[in-house]
């Protein structure tokens, strides 16, 4: 793989050694030259993503090939209407054809007239917005989930922005393939994938332009993609930084317009769950974030929540700060105990944001269900019933950044526990015991969220039927659900029974979302 120089324009041309000196290359300092700078680091970042992706379709590609061999051709010809063979670079359509899931396109009629037979990229990203787009409530709770990705998406045609139309086709075919027992599915969501970073990097290649919706749309897109159908180690954070990049390139004028808000708020709520999860915090993010979230109306729930997670992640950032930088404990141990005091504070006060009857919850025992809800597997004791799935993740968003920065306060105080502080250890004890107390209960409550999220049952807490159509919100409950469950797995202090469920439910997502079909084992995590 070669490196991709991080040298000025001057320094690239000449082919010789850049310095990389701030503001300007000291080379063409001393040559006389005016230095005309250097690449946008976000390009840099999709480019090295690239080369990610197309070693992944390599090892995809030998797995296909060798799934593909053990086929018959009886079990090839049946499954004719899926997408097969190299898609060539250009091509952004597909042909037309019967496929298995065609007659249930329109339930309304008798049959279709094979004119009116949509493409299979159509039938995919039709499925695919079903699936993940949530739009504006009404009554005002949710303010959506990628609502406006169906009209940036018919815009691309038109605009030659090809980058989003690749990142939605890689999303559209691996959510397709949890239906389509074909591993060619799967091949082509990661070739597609391949090329949508490709043409990302040619939209960033001019540093001269502030990224459009389009382009920070392409990298939500393919960051939902990865967090689905990529396995951890590749996928970790990978486009955490480019996507902070790029909002800093926007500016503050990106909040102004209802598609900027919705970009920013999804973009920037990735990246506070980026940094809470894996305990970093990229240089100039904190003070870009605390300046953007100032210039936001707080007595928006949604907005609320963010910057309470906000302060969490602040605070949490300055306890494992302080704990590092300690040399001794016996003369720090009231700088620790201080921490703690504003954990608990601040934990105090992020609770108050529930208050509204938009975020009212209802809870509601297993029994008053009948007895179907056994067929459930781990059905819980007791239900929550939200507005809609969006709000049931608002709650368990809150919900695990609170669990994180009470392991947070259990590390301090266990810190405390081996000083020689004369700090009384009773008082240690039962502030200890109070923040397990917590988060076993938090956890209790994201679990009690599961039937609803999965779709077991709808808001008003009756069970779904049993049949073969998947439930409108299943996908993107499963997807709201995989962080807060992936955090009950990996945090130290839930329960082991907490955890057994958990690993319960990852199953189930892994089989809603498509995670099982297209990574095997790989998405067991």
């Amino acid at each position: 793989m070669s490196r991709v120089s991080r040298g000025c324009l001057p320094c690239r041309t000449r082919k010789v050694k850049c310095d990389e000196g701030r503001p300007s290359c000291k080379r063409c300092t001393l040559r006389g030259e005016i230095c005309s700078g250097y690449r946008d680091e976000s390009s840099l970042i999709f480019r090295n993503e690239n080369d990610k992706a197309s070693r992944i379709h390599v090892r995809r590609r030998a797995s296909a090939d060798s799934l593909t061999r053990s086929t018959t051709s009886s079990q090839g010809a049946a499954k004719s209407g899926t997408l097969r063979g190299d898609l060539g670079r250009n091509d952004l359509s597909l042909r037309r054809g019967e496929s298995p899931s065609s007659k249930s396109l329109y339930p309304w009629v008798k049959s279709i007239p094979q004119a009116s037979v949509p493409s299979e990229e159509e039938q995919a990203v039709s499925q695919f917005f079903e699936r993940y787009v949530m739009y504006p409530c009404n009554h005002g709770s949710s303010p959506g989930f990628l609502e406006q990705l169906p009209g940036l998406f018919a815009e691309v045609k038109s605009k030659g922005r090809v980058a989003l139309r690749w990142a939605v086709r890689a999303a559209a075919y691996a959510s397709l393939s949890n239906e389509q027992d074909d591993p060619t599915l799967g091949n082509n969501a990661i070739k597609c994938y391949g090329r949508a970073l490709s043409a990302l990097a040619e939209s960033l290649a001019d540093i001269n332009a502030a990224p459009d919706d389009h382009i920070l749309m392409t990298v939500v897109v393919l960051d939902l993609f990865e967090a689905i159908h990529l396995p951890d180690a590749v996928s970790k954070g990978s486009h955490a930084e480019g996507m902070a990049q790029i909002l800093r390139l926007r500016g503050p004028d990106q909040i102004y317009g209802a598609r900027g808000w919705s970009l920013f708020r999804l973009s920037h709520h990735r990246l506070q769950k980026e940094e809470l999860t894996f305990r970093q915090e990229k240089q100039g993010n904190l003070a870009v974030s605390e300046v953007w979230l100032d210039s936001l109306n707080e007595e928006l729930p949604y907005v609320r929540i963010e910057q309470d997670n906000f302060q969490i992640k602040q605070t949490c950032s300055r306890a494992r700060d302080l704990l590092k930088s300690l040399d001794n404990l016996e003369g720090n141990a009231y700088r620790i105990l201080d921490t703690i005091k504003e954990m608990h504070k601040l934990d105090q006060i992020a609770t108050t944001w529930r208050q509204g009857p938009e975020w009212a919850y209802k809870i509601i025992h297993r029994s008053e269900m009948g007895r179907d809800w056994s067929q459930v597997p781990e059905f819980p004791e007791y239900v929550q019933l939200h507005h809609d799935v969006w709000i049931a993740y608002e709650w368990n968003y809150h919900r695990t950044a609170r669990m994180i920065m009470h392991e947070h306060l259990l590390e301090c105080l266990s810190k405390l526990h081996d000083s020689q502080s004369d700090i009384d250890p009773l008082n240690l004890d039962s502030t200890e015991q109070a923040s397990l107390s917590i988060i076993w209960s938090l956890a209790n409550e994201i679990l009690s969220t599961v039937p609803q999220s999965l779709g077991d049952i709808d808001h008003r807490g009756r069970l779904t039927e049993n049949s073969s159509r998947t439930p409108k919100a299943r996908g993107v409950g499963a997807y709201f659900l995989l962080w807060p469950i992936k955090m009950i797995k990996a945090l130290k202090h839930p329960t082991t029974e907490q955890k057994r469920i958990a690993q319960v439910v990852l199953e189930r997502i892994r089989e809603y979302t498509g995670m099982k079909s297209t990574l095997g084992e790989r998405s067991n995590i």
